[in-house]
């Protein structure tokens, strides 16, 4: 189980206590305290429109049957070595969870709740993060080219060695962030306010040029 980094919480799960089978339980919409690997995950969204509900649970070498999983309540969970590419995960909330060596290109979270959520060696590219909330936050050495943060709240967030080459922050909220050690070849946007917003010596002079800084 991971340790905390500047305020984020890993999930609260005993993996030797993950007893239930994912599929088996399934059907009601709500899992928990369950394992998964090697499969296709079930569609996270009933033909109703409601949302699938994931607690403490470990998935493994999973796919997405289905990208649609609108609202998805995903907590105290731990997704890896997983491909989630494209997966629709708008307006969803997604809080003490770590996802590991999983690709999400193109992974829409646009208006999503992301709370203690660690995302670490993932691919990212394209993903969409529009108007997404962050608090506690980490990407660590991730593939975050093309990503769109279009008007997000990424206070706080802390980008480790990420590639974040061309990723749009537009009227993004930076206060506090930290990109030490981040390519940022074309980034785009001018962030609402980056009020605390930790940088390398190297990145200053590119971004003083990219957010129109004057330097008197």
């Amino acid at each position: 189980m991971a340790t905390k980094t500047k305020g984020r919480i890993a999930p609260q799960i005993e993996f030797d206590l993950l007893t239930e089978t994912f599929t088996e339980q399934f059907e009601s919409g709500q899992v928990s305290d369950a394992t998964g690997s090697d499969m296709a995950l079930p569609p996270l969204l009933s033909p109703r429109g409601q949302p699938a509900r994931i607690d403490r649970c470990l998935l493994n070498s999973v796919s997405l049957a289905d990208p649609t999983a609108h609202g998805l309540h995903l907590h105290d969970s731990r997704i890896e070595s997983s491909d989630l590419a494209n997966g629709d995960l708008k307006a969803s909330s997604i809080e003490r969870v770590e996802f590991v060596s999983t690709r999400l290109t193109g992974a829409i979270f646009t208006d999503a709740q992301l709370k203690s959520v660690l995302f670490k060696e993932c691919k990212l590219d394209f993903a969409l993060l529009r108007m997404a909330r962050l608090q506690h936050c980490v990407f660590e050495n991730c593939n975050l080219t093309d990503a769109d943060f279009y008007s997000a709240d990424l206070s706080g967030t802390i980008f480790r060695d990420c590639d974040l080459s061309r990723a749009d922050l537009s009227h993004v909220k930076l206060i506090g962030a930290d990109i030490r050690g981040c390519r940022l070849d074309g980034l785009r946007g001018t962030p609402a306010t980056m009020s605390g917003l930790t940088i390398s010596s190297d990145q200053a002079a590119l971004l003083i040029t990219l957010f129109d800084v004057q330097v008197k």
